[in-house]
């Protein structure tokens, strides 16, 4: 197993041990609805298209609470070079607005979304388990991680 890359803060309790498996910057848990937490996001480049990746730790159920994971977001651009916190402009309908609307709701300009809404917020996710590169070919076993496919809605984050 490689070094974790990217720890997300932790929380007030530590996971416990056999809690999910981090390898690299890949985290791998059993599919289904998981509660997370907003940590930050940056903007980058993957596969050559602008993207906005938001990351996540997760909260509930306890046995993977504190693991990190990403959504990615294809955007029509990126308005300056990519990094932390950067700036971009969000495609119309794209899975960025439509799951910001459904988290926080009325997303406003497309190039001035600010995920600070995101902050206060327990989010509900579906998780599920990449098992195929973008080739569509079969990975090992070994190789399985988990992705968020959606972000599903949002409760108050105020009893945690």
């Amino acid at each position: 197993m490689k070094d974790i890359v990217r720890e997300a803060p932790p929380l007030d309790e530590e996971p416990e041990e056999g809690g999910g498996v981090v390898d690299g910057d890949c985290v791998l848990v059993p599919e289904g609805e998981y509660e997370l937490r907003y940590v930050d996001y940056e903007t980058g480049h993957y596969f050559g298209k602008a993207c906005v990746i938001v990351h996540f730790a997760i909260i509930e159920p306890d046995d993977y609470a504190g693991l990190p994971i990403d959504r990615f977001y294809n955007v029509k651009r990126l308005d300056g070079p990519p990094r932390r916190f950067g700036e971009y402009k969000a495609k119309n309908r794209g899975n960025l607005i439509r799951e910001f609307k459904r988290i926080a709701g009325h997303a406003g300009r497309l190039d001035r979304i600010t995920f600070k809404r995101f902050e206060n917020l327990r989010i509900i996710a579906e998780i599920q388990t990449v098992r195929r590169d973008y080739q569509r070919q079969t990975l090992d076993e070994d190789d399985h991680y988990s992705r968020i496919c959606k972000l599903v809605k949002a409760l108050p984050g105020d009893d945690w």
